[in-house]
């Protein structure tokens, strides 16, 4: 699956979009399109909350728009390829700020023809990271219906559980075949194991209760503690 998002308030624009997405994926792999559109801000920071997964990020900026719900999204998303589309009377040094970077700029007016050329310079960068082999800041869910890039950060830890491994982000887990002694190995040294089936995030860790064998997560999200992993973990937060 490849997630898109588009907070484009030209219904025309955005439908071209979906169009010349849906084609491009089509051409370049097996994987199903989920494109989804953000009327405004407020959806913006939805989006941010729940930490859902995405790969492209299509947004409108006009003239005088304030830019902090954008800086926050780019913080939160700075992974996520992203094309800015805005007038070209308006000037770069509004939406050109540090915190903002587009991979991609799409100055108005166009046409489709050259929405469409320069949104294949921006999907061509996409399927160039998709089809690698490695991707250093990402951890990557490879099965036959889907391919899923999910960055490290997001994760907050990884189950063994009915003959699978799962991953969890925030409200979400996505399913994978391996093994966890396998995964432990190949995983950046912020993941540790503190169960026989369980490998957590370390930098989400709020709290620790040895005594309960507990892990206490960002979110209110928490995870076993078995006693043979204790001594990796210290004391942080014990209670």
């Amino acid at each position: 699956m490849i997630s898109v998002l588009a907070c484009d308030r030209k219904k025309d624009e955005v439908e071209s979009l979906r169009e010349d997405c849906r084609h491009r994926i089509a051409k370049s792999s097996d994987e199903k399109l989920d494109f989804s559109v953000a009327s405004g801000d407020e959806d913006l920071q939805a989006v941010c909350r729940d930490q859902k997964l995405l790969d492209v990020f299509y947004y409108e900026f006009r003239k005088g728009q304030p830019i902090g719900t954008l800086r926050e999204f780019r913080k939160a998303y700075g992974e996520t390829l992203f094309m800015l589309i805005t007038e070209a009377t308006v000037s770069p040094l509004e939406y050109l700020k540090p915190g903002i970077a587009p991979d991609s700029l799409l100055l108005r007016p166009c046409d489709r023809e050259l929405l469409c050329r320069v949104n294949a310079e921006l999907m061509d960068s996409f399927f160039e990271k998709f089809h690698a082999k490695d991707a250093e800041e990402s951890f990557v869910v490879d099965t036959r219906e889907e391919k899923r890039f999910i960055p490290y950060g997001q994760i907050y830890y990884f189950e063994a559980r009915d003959k699978k491994l799962f991953v969890r982000i925030r409200h979400e887990e996505y399913a994978f075949y391996d093994t966890i002694d396998a995964l432990q190995k190949r995983l950046p040294e912020d993941f540790r194991r503190c169960h026989r089936s369980y490998i957590v995030n370390t930098k989400k860790i709020r709290k620790i209760y040895p005594a309960d064998n507990y892990i206490e997560l960002e979110e209110d999200i928490g995870v076993p503690l078995s006693r043979s992993y204790k001594p990796s973990f210290g004391r942080k937060g014990e209670t």
